[in-house]
This record gives C-alpha cells, structure tokens and sequence, in this order.
C-alpha cells in the first residue's frame, strides 16, 4: 500500500529530531509533524465550501484531495510563533 509513504515527511523529521536530541547537538531547532486524516463522513468538506485558514485567509476547496496541503497552509502559520532564522519543508504531499 503506497499509502504509507505519505507519512515519509514526518518519519524525517522525527528522525532528526531524535538524533539532535541523542547527540544533545548545541543548537536551537524546533520539529513541527503535522498530519490529517482522509476519512470520508457527514462533516468532511465539498467542493465549493469556502474554509477559514488559521492565517484567516478563505479558500474555496475545488480539489477534496488537498487536505495536506491545508494542513500544511496551517502549520507554516503555526511555526510564524516561533521566529525562526529558517524553515525547511519536507512535506510529502
């Protein structure tokens, strides 16, 4: 099931997290894992709904195949909070 593979992004960070904390390398680096489920249900989005991002911009859902990509749209808010000098994305979408 090639499935799983959508979560390779995440098992990458994770790993480098683990190891920076191993090795207690002396440096200042925060690990973000975000995820979603595709399960279809009474309250799954439509085309054509009109969502609210954490950032509050709206976008309309044309494709119901794109929730990684709002996940993601959210967490690169999310980490804003932290000011970080960089961001690295390894999102497997």
């Amino acid at each position: 099931d090639e499935m799983k593979y959508d979560m390779c992004g995440a098992a990458a960070v994770y790993g480098v997290m683990r190891m920076v904390a191993e090795l207690q390398l002396p440096i200042n680096v925060i690990g973000v894992l975000a995820g979603c489920e595709n399960m279809p249900g009474g309250r799954a989005y439509r085309p054509g709904d009109v969502l609210t991002t954490m950032s509050g911009q709206t976008v309309e859902v044309l494709n119901t195949d794109a929730e990684g990509r709002l996940v993601l749209c959210d967490v690169l808010t999310y980490v804003e909070r932290f000011e970080p000098e960089a961001v690295i994305d390894v999102a497997t979408l």
